[in-house]
Order: structure tokens, then sequence, then C-alpha cells
């Protein structure tokens, strides 16, 4: 049985906090209803057994797991450094740059 909005208001009003069931908390935290009672025997998630069979949860209770779950993002500030290749094999031959004296001199060994 389900308050309604105007009894879920009024016990807040009351000081009293609101139990939430089962699929209510699956769907605050967008799993499924067998992961809400896996993280319960885990006990990872607390909450308020009413019955052997029947769990409740009240809004602390969901706020506290999404707080024990949250991580804060690490920003780096430092300056991201040039990524640093080792050199193609075979000198500067390969790169493409041949000296001209090394050219100069071949021909004028072929004359």
């Amino acid at each position: 049985m389900s308050l309604s909005p105007q009894e879920k208001e009024h016990a807040i009003d009351a000081g009293m906090s609101v139990l939430l069931r089962v699929p209510e908390v699956a769907r605050v935290l967008g799993i499924s209803i067998k992961t809400v009672h896996k993280l319960v025997r885990e006990r990872k998630l607390s909450c308020v057994q009413v019955t052997a069979r029947e769990r409740r949860f009240t809004q602390e209770q969901v706020q506290e797991y999404i707080r024990s779950q949250s991580t804060e993002v690490r920003v780096d500030k430092r300056i991201p450094r040039p990524v640093l290749s080792p050199p193609r094999k075979g000198g500067a031959k390969s790169a493409g740059d041949f000296g001209t004296d090394l050219i100069k001199e071949i021909r004028s060994l072929c004359r």
C-alpha cells in the first residue's frame, strides 16, 4: 500500500521520513530490483527490515549509498609533454636529408 502525495507531504511535515519501497529505490538509482536486494545483502546499502520479506529505505539511506559510490574527478593541471618518438633507423638518409657535399663528391667521382 503506497501513500498518496498528500499523505507523504503530511508525514514529512510531521517530521517522519517517508520509507521508499524497493522498486522506488531501483528507479532512483537506475538499477534493477535484483541489484537493490544484492546491495542490501552485501551490506553496501542499508535498509529498514519491515518484515522478513519486506524492506524499506529512508531517503537518507539512499543518499548515503550515493555518496559512498561517488568519486571526485581528478583534474590534471600539469602541462602535457610532447611525445618524443625515437629517430628513424638509418639516420639522416632515411629521413630524406642528403648532404649536398656527398652528392657533389659522388658526381666528381663519376666523371
